[in-house]
């Protein structure tokens, strides 16, 4: 390990959480805590291969590095084939992890690195491709009852796989996640570890209600680890011909759709459906919206 490594590996111990907020230069991303000390890592690791700062930095002080070793960061990404968009990720991190510890000398923009991110605005939900969920929740029904239980949740309100899993056990467990009308989610189960809610239809009420019926009397299975339940669900649904995101993406447009209907002006639409989602960033909702 190098004295760079071995330096950031140090400091990343003392950061209890990377704050988000917004900022023109994207200083904290939408990225899990975890997410960052993992960027942090590798771009410890590379920071010796690349020749940035530290070589002739003996001390590994990442405090000495300069707008200009970004800029040298970023064309040695470049030149390993990847993408802007991972690249911004990358130096989205760095930047979380100079502002939580008191250094702010690397002030460049995406748009001076030369950096786009580039976002796709497909149709990526279950209609588009042409799978029935329902159909899908019949078969699981039969087959597993803790994918039945968790696939319908997540669509009924769009959960994310661990937020889904999580609400699952729950429901196993006879725990009521549901009060005044809104589904709770605990920060432990999402994301970016917020708590949320998201507010449910009278209709999608009673079917929670019955799934909780379900996943009390219907072995539901508890023995296994988190990892490895996220890992049973995500495959299941992957070998039946789709993913969690095209769930998420049809209860998006579904209840974007509700809203606008309802009287909401498109903005206020897309403002709440961002919140229920647990999205900080209006364009990801934009990409779900199709």
């Amino acid at each position: 390990m190098t004295k760079i490594e071995y330096k950031i590996n140090q400091e990343l111990k003392q950061i209890k959480h990377f704050h988000k907020m917004d900022s023109p230069l994207s200083v904290v991303s939408n990225k899990s805590d975890h997410d960052i000390r993992q960027d942090m890592r590798r771009i410890a690791a590379d920071a010796r291969n690349f020749g940035i700062g530290v070589t002739a930095n003996q001390k590994g002080d990442i405090e000495k590095w300069t707008n200009e070793d970004i800029v040298k960061m970023v064309e040695c990404y470049k030149t390993q084939g990847l993408k802007d968009p991972t690249i911004i990720n990358y130096v989205s991190s760095l930047r979380s992890f100079l502002h939580e510890t008191g250094r702010t000398n690397i002030d460049i923009s995406n748009g001076e690195l030369g950096l786009k991110r580039v976002t796709e605005y497909k149709d990526k939900s279950l209609k588009a491709k042409g799978v029935d969920i329902n159909e899908k929740l019949a078969y699981f029904k039969e087959k597993d009852a803790n994918v039945y239980v968790q696939l319908k949740i997540a669509a009924i309100a769009g959960l994310r796989k661990e937020e889904s899993v999580h609400a699952g056990l729950a429901l196993s467990k006879g725990y009521d996640i549901v009060k005044n009308g809104m589904l709770e989610l605990k920060g432990s189960w999402c994301k970016n570890g917020r708590p949320r809610e998201i507010k449910l239809s009278s209709e999608k009420i009673t079917e929670l209600a019955e799934l909780k019926k379900y996943a009390m009397n219907n072995n539901y299975n508890i023995s296994r680890t988190l990892k490895q339940e996220k890992d049973h669900l995500g495959n299941s649904i992957k070998n039946a011909g789709f993913n969690m995101h095209a769930v998420r993406h049809s209860v998006a447009q579904e209840r974007y759709a509700e809203l606008v209907s309802n009287g909401d002006s498109k903005k206020e639409a897309k403002t709440a459906v961002s919140n229920e989602l647990g999205h900080n960033r209006d364009y990801v909702t934009k990409v779900y919206l199709g």
